[in-house]
């Protein structure tokens, strides 16, 4: 008996690596517009931050977190941690250093609740004294949270430029324990790509920042010289201009 065998023919084959191949193709375009848009969303949430703090600053004559007497001045302001009274002294915190271990007393953990109490930020958090991200803390779309700290300094990029006020750090270590240079998340791609739409484009200088996406071991922040490497990872760290 003669047998008849078939098999696939060219056309077939060309066919079916088509299909392959979009549906490669839609999986990854997929997830570059997922992480685009998780880009846009830490724009606008940095951007609402500063907003939010200049204008609280500018109506009640101090940073929120600051203020003396917030349960009083603030609605909606009589339970902790939001009517944790600051001391007035401008600044935040000033005698803690930067990226140091914070309570859920402190001004810059009670920054997030003033805000939210005088209906100038709407985030993923609420008035509770667990410092977890999305908790007492807003969360960040591209991992971890947002934290407030205080700065000296500006940047590495200008020493001499004194800075009062605050900056917003996107990290991962809710309770503040661990220090911001060791707490490294983000895809530098993805910080350039934030630079890009807030700052000067450039991932190791200017008001944003991604520490660690200067070089390999993350030595020479804020060193124009310093090769801008992608593959790295790095804390978008975000100065409030202005307060």
């Amino acid at each position: 008996m003669n047998q008849n065998l078939s098999g696939f023919t060219l056309v077939e084959i060309s066919i079916v690596m088509i299909i392959i191949g979009l549906l490669i193709g839609g999986t990854f375009g997929g997830m570059k517009l997922i992480e685009n848009m998780q880009v846009q969303k830490t724009v606008s949430d940095l951007k609402s931050i500063e907003s939010a703090a200049l204008t609280f600053k500018n109506t009640y004559g101090r940073l929120p977190g600051d203020l003396t007497s917030p349960s009083t001045r603030l609605p909606n302001c009589t339970v902790a941690p939001c009517s944790t009274a600051g001391n007035g002294d401008r600044t935040l915190d000033i005698a803690l250093g930067e990226g140091a271990a914070t309570a859920n007393t402190n001004e810059r953990f009670t920054f997030w609740h003033h805000l939210q109490a005088a209906d100038l930020l709407a985030m993923s958090y609420k008035n509770t004294t667990t410092m977890d991200f999305g908790e007492g803390q807003p969360d960040a779309p591209i991992g971890g949270g947002y934290r407030i700290d205080k700065r000296n300094q500006r940047f590495a990029a200008a020493p001499s430029y004194v800075f009062s006020g605050a900056v917003v750090y996107n990290m991962l270590s809710p309770d503040l324990s661990i220090i911001w240079q060791n707490a490294l998340f983000a895809n530098c791609s993805q910080i350039q790509s934030a630079d890009t739409k807030i700052d000067d484009g450039i991932a190791y200088n200017g008001w944003l920042q991604g520490w660690g996406c200067a070089t390999v071991t993350g030595l020479g922040e804020g060193d124009p010289a310093a090769p801008y490497l992608p593959a790295n990872s790095g804390a978008i760290l975000y100065d409030l201009k202005g307060i």
